[in-house]
């Protein structure tokens, strides 16, 4: 078994989607698929959770930080599984309740630092995040060159 199994499990992968969602609100389906391709990219995150960073638009992002998506595609079909999976945990416990086309809160999931640094900077990129996803999905799916 690969190292990133160990490192992107069910744990962190729901963490980081409850964390986004609920910055966002509401999510629709192709945008939380967007979610653990972003959160499973340590400079990605390490940059989004810097407390001077502030994201202006999507498309910003993706010229001021273009190596961070030579290889999105493969991460976003990597990560298709792990976000139902995650998404049917929270669920399941209660956490999400899922409407219409997407997600909602439904109840808290909080955080702990017992969950670990990892958790601590999803938890503080969780607002560029949701930021990043929310915007209109077909052009980040149309600009990370995410094959459908």
């Amino acid at each position: 078994m690969k190292f990133a199994s160990y490192y992107n499990n069910l744990g962190i992968n729901a963490f980081a989607i409850y964390s986004v969602l609920k910055e966002a609100g509401f999510l629709t389906l192709p945008k939380i698929a967007l979610i653990l391709p972003v959160a499973a990219h340590r400079e990605m995150v390490k940059k989004l959770a810097h407390s001077r960073f502030r994201l202006v638009s999507f498309e910003q992002y993706l010229i001021d930080n273009i190596e961070f998506f030579y290889n999105f595609n493969e991460r976003y079909l990597a990560s298709l599984t792990p976000t139902v999976n995650a998404l049917q945990f929270l669920s399941e416990i209660g956490v999400v309740q899922l409407r219409d086309d997407g997600a909602v809160i439904a109840s808290e999931l909080p955080f702990d630092t017992s969950m670990g640094k990892r958790a601590e900077r999803v938890q503080r990129a969780s607002a560029n995040i949701a930021a990043l996803v929310s915007g209109n999905a077909e052009v980040f799916y149309l600009n990370a060159r995410i094959e459908l």
